[in-house]
């Protein structure tokens, strides 16, 4: 778990720093398992007009199709983005997340080396 959370850390936190903002439209829903709702944005590059980005899956969908949304890519590979709400967001939880368990992991190595 918490190599997951570093890893997406790593990429918002790449895409934070490096990424370029554009506007994008949600075109779509899609619905994994568990009733979690996503969406699919579509949006545009100098280059590239044919990129697409799926959300992380909500409870409720976080925008609807035909709103405007920003979406932040990386300017060397156009197709690795994130809806930008998501890259501030994930930056913050992941962060958090990534300090608690760490610390959690931390003491419980500390309690058995304590008992040995």
């Amino acid at each position: 778990m918490l190599i997951t959370n570093l890893h997406a850390l790593r990429k918002a936190k790449r895409l934070e720093s490096t990424g370029m903002r554009v506007e994008g439209e949600c075109v779509d829903h899609y619905w994994p398992s568990g009733g979690y709702v996503g969406v699919v944005c579509a949006y545009s590059t100098g280059d590239r007009n044919d990129l697409a980005v799926r959300s992380s899956r909500y409870f409720v969908a976080p925008v609807e199709i035909g709103d405007v949304v920003e979406v932040t890519y990386d300017p060397r590979d156009p197709e690795r983005s994130m809806l930008s709400f998501e890259v501030d967001k994930r930056v913050g939880f992941d962060t958090g997340l990534s300090v608690a368990v760490g610390t959690l992991g931390a003491a419980a190595v500390a309690g058995i080396l304590l008992t040995l």
